[in-house]
């Protein structure tokens, strides 16, 4: 893919570098006059008379005119050029309207014979040279009811003694988006303009012969091979493209076939066709790359494309304009999208797309090209007709190379064929001696099966003694391991002496298997020297020991145990010295010191509530703490190492106090739901998507939020199983 992308960033940088090349200097005219004096014109080549032209808007003058009262004070307009682009303190031109244009040229005195050359001009113009007409194309009237619209190119000979031309041209448009003269003129000797205009006329008809002749293959091709419907629908869009190049010339090729065609069936003809085009187009790639493309978008080309048709063939000119000014930027990104789809086919490396692509790229450049120079009048020339040249040369290689391969690959059949109905006899008697020692190999590997199958009986009659055993021991384990659930269930808080000490709170307990790992733990401490006062210090803890399952529920127990005798037997309350006793217990307790000893040990969050004060303060060892005060997340982060285990350095686990207010809401987990797998692309749940989901529902009824929890873990897991165990807190004080 890297290689198309040089090759169309290459085709870009020569399309720029072409448009901006020019040959030398060239003489432009400078407020109404063009100096051409300096050699005759023979030895000057093609000259174009474009730069700025005397403009008299909505005057339609002739020589007459300036040669009575010639007019003050003219503005001046580029050509070539849309008209819009006058726009002066006087006036401001609209595309639809009517004006004069004037130029002065001062030719070589030893010029006499000269040739002129106007292309296209919007839409109708009245031409006059030294005072003499010479020709019009439809008819200029200051009147939209009279003028009549017409597309013409005209090229003729002038004979003149005078060092100075006059060239008058009245302009009128009523019809189209943009009116003036557009397209350059031209002025030359015989021979020059001549040779220039049978070059660009022979371009064309080569062009369009070489287009129905690649429709015609075509239509052959799907003749000899129905099934291939992309055949069908590469002519279909080759004749489309070839009747484009008939209606669009600049020379009026169109005329030859249709000499009384009106200018309105030729617009409209220019733009139905296409439409069509693009329909076919858009077919004819979705048949070569059928699971790249999606019917949906099919559906939806082919009905806008439709539409768009009736609304040229049945709307006013000057209604379907409009419209398509916008249509046009739809068609570049339908197109645009045809490459994406040819690019998916490159990276699913389908026959032919790599070649496909770059046809496509030169047509889509060749398309934006167009309406940049139709729409805006940008200097340039129409490149859709070689646009479409490309692609379909490019495309016919494609599938002419794909019905060669067809036929050799017949040709090798029928050599085949051929082979195997001359020596058929010899082939069956070799068929035949194979046939007979594979049989008597596997008589042999029968009996060899039989043999096999008995000591399988055997070995399977053992396996049924050792099933049932295995099934004994299994059920005698899995009565163990409830038993154990019932003894780890039994050492966590009382659900209901929760409710009372703590109204507003949930948890979240989820064992990946019979027992777990995870473990919650309460207790209260009596904080006041006056028995009077009942006044008492409340901790709360949620841990995550090492492992899950059995080995995760032995550590489970060994927390609780050292946990009762820290808290309600030495009083210890403060969070960081809860921890700080409770690794030197797990430490101690499992010989950690030694070298060969185990490492387990557990994360853990404490936190110790006095609410008299409406403190409370946390300390973490793995864990951190997340909390909502007024609505607004907050985090406090734990010690990056958990309990158990020996550092080389000191553990330190800093404290945290914060005062709270009634509707703050507290959590403590374990690290078992953020790393959840599950989602559609099987990743884990992450922490940044559980703090999003309690920002969700933290102002909710804490019972709510435990369901919303368990729904939301189920949901993210799916067909995954569950890979830890799962405890969340949650508090509102």
């Amino acid at each position: 893919m890297k290689s198309i992308l040089k090759i169309f960033i290459s085709i870009i940088f020569l399309g720029f570098l072409f448009a901006s090349c020019n040959n030398g200097e060239k003489t432009v005219a400078e407020k109404g006059i063009i100096d051409l004096s300096d050699e005759p014109i023979a030895n000057t080549g093609i000259v174009d008379l474009s730069g700025e032209w005397e403009f008299y808007w909505e005057q339609l003058l002739s020589p007459t005119d300036f040669a009575t009262n010639k007019p003050s004070s003219p503005l001046y307009a580029k050509i070539p050029s849309s008209w819009e682009s006058v726009i002066t303190n006087e006036i401001n031109t609209e595309a639809r309207g009517y004006a004069t244009y004037r130029l002065l040229v001062k030719t070589n005195p030893q010029d006499s014979i000269f040739m002129i050359r106007i292309n296209r001009v919007d839409l109708a113009y009245k031409l006059w040279i030294n005072g003499d007409y010479i020709t019009s194309s439809g008819k200029v009237s200051d009147n939209k009811a009279e003028y009549e619209p017409k597309w013409t190119s005209y090229s003729n000979i002038f004979h003149s003694k005078k060092t100075e031309q006059e060239i008058i041209i009245q302009v009128c448009n009523f019809d189209f988006v943009r009116g003036g003269i557009v397209n350059t003129i031209q002025l030359s000797s015989i021979d020059e303009l001549n040779a220039s205009i049978n070059k660009e006329i022979g371009l064309d008809f080569l062009l369009l012969g070489i287009m129905l002749v690649i429709a015609l293959y075509h239509v052959v091709l799907y003749i000899l091979r129905r099934q291939v419907v992309s055949s069908l629908y590469f002519a279909i869009l080759s004749f489309f493209a070839s009747a484009l190049v008939v209606v669009s010339s600049e020379f009026d090729i169109v005329y030859l076939f249709w000499p009384h065609i009106t200018w309105n069936l030729q617009i409209k003809l220019e733009y139905i066709f296409y439409f069509f085009a693009l329909i076919f187009l858009v077919l004819f790639i979705s048949s070569l790359f059928k699971v790249e493309t999606k019917k949906l978008y099919i559906r939806i080309v082919v009905g806008y494309a439709a539409l768009m048709i009736a609304v040229v063939a049945f709307s006013p000119v000057t209604a379907f304009m409009t419209i398509l000014s916008f249509a046009e930027w739809i068609f570049i990104v339908i197109v645009l999208y045809l490459n994406y789809i040819v690019y998916k086919a490159i990276v699913n490396q389908k026959e032919g797309a790599s070649k496909s692509i770059i046809g496509l790229l030169f047509l889509t450049l060749a398309i934006i090209n167009d309406i940049l120079v139709n729409k805006y009048s940008i200097n340039g020339y129409d490149l859709l007709p070689f646009g479409f040249l490309i692609f379909m040369l490019i495309q016919a290689y494609i599938i002419s190379s794909k019905f060669i391969e067809a036929i050799k690959f017949s040709e090798q059949l029928t050599e085949e064929m051929d082979y195997l109905n001359n020596n058929l006899e010899n082939i069956v008697k070799e068929r035949t001696s194979v046939v007979e020692l594979q049989k008597e190999e596997l008589l042999v590997q029968s009996e060899s099966l039989k043999v096999a199958n008995d000591e399988i009986i055997k070995i399977n009659h053992i396996l049924e003694r050792q099933g049932g055993e295995m099934n004994k021991k299994n059920k005698a384990l899995t009565d163990s391991l409830n038993y154990a659930k019932r003894l780890q269930s039994a050492v966590l808080p009382d659900p209901k002496y929760l409710e009372e000490v703590l109204p507003e709170h949930f948890i979240l307990y989820m064992p990946k298997d019979i027992v777990s790992g995870d473990f919650y733990w309460y207790g209260e401490v009596d904080s006041s020297w006056d028995f009077d006062d009942a006044s008492s210090i409340k901790v709360l803890i949620a841990a995550d020991c090492t492992g899950h399952g059995v080995p995760g529920a032995f550590m489970t127990l060994l927390g609780h145990n050292f946990l009762n005798v820290t808290v309600k037997t030495q009083e210890v309350t403060d969070p960081e010295q809860i921890i700080y006793k409770l690794d030197q217990q797990v430490v101690e307790t499992l010989r950690q010191n030694d070298p060969n000893s185990i490492r387990d040990g557990m994360d853990i969050s404490v936190l110790s509530i006095e609410e008299d004060k409406n403190l409370i303060s946390f300390a973490g060892a793995g864990s951190p703490l997340y909390y909502f005060k007024n609505g607004e997340f907050n985090e406090i982060k734990g010690a990056n190492f958990g309990i158990g285990g020996v550092l080389r350095k000191e553990k330190v686990f800093e404290p945290h106090k914060l005062e709270y207010e009634a509707g703050d809401v507290f959590y403590i987990f374990s690290d078992g739901y953020p790393d959840q797998i599950g989602g559609k692309e099987g990743r884990k749940f992450y922490k940044k998507r559980f703090k999003e989901l309690l920002e969700e529902i933290n102002g909710k009824p804490m019972a709510e939020q435990k369901k919303l929890l368990e729904e939301n873990f189920f949901k993210w897991k799916g067909d995954y199983k569950q890979i830890d165990d799962i405890l969340v807190i949650g508090l509102r004080m």
